[in-house]
């Protein structure tokens, strides 16, 4: 308990039954249960993985337009699929008359544009954490290390 702060004096017995051999001069300097003292990360490494973060982010932003234009394109051509083999087992003119009921083309183009808010919302929603987690990293690590 703050013995290392302390020189030896030169009264202290050095050689006697009651000396525990502890040398304070040099306590704790060797020490192996001491926590492992984690490098800072430059503010520069911070900077480029919120770069890329924000790259990633921006890439699967511009993709989503694509995609969901796709998915609701599809839906035409799957539904005429599902007819097809509707008649192959012989229950062609129920699934068509369905199909045209269920205005299965109007349906999928109304639930692209809500689709497409949660997605866009929920792809900023990541970012934001992301970038949170990133920034707060160092502080993370920093506590991490004195357990």
């Amino acid at each position: 308990m703050g013995h290392h702060l302390f020189r030896r004096t030169k009264y202290r017995r050095s050689s006697d039954r009651y000396d525990d051999g502890a040398q304070y001069e040099n306590y704790g300097r060797y020490d192996d249960n001491a926590p492992a003292r984690i490098p800072r990360i430059p503010g520069a490494v911070l900077i480029g993985g919120i770069g890329i973060w924000s790259l990633l982010a921006l890439g699967v932003w511009a993709l989503v337009d694509p995609l969901l234009a796709w998915a609701a394109g599809m839906a035409g051509p799957a539904t005429d699929l599902g007819v097809g083999f509707a008649r192959w087992f012989g229950l062609g003119n129920e699934v068509s008359a369905l199909r045209d009921a269920a205005n299965v083309d109007g349906l999928v183009g109304w639930a692209v544009g809500p689709v497409h808010l949660l997605a866009k919302g929920g792809l900023i929603l990541v970012w934001l954490a992301g970038s949170a987690t990133l920034i707060a990293l160092p502080i993370i690590l920093r506590r991490r290390s004195r357990w």
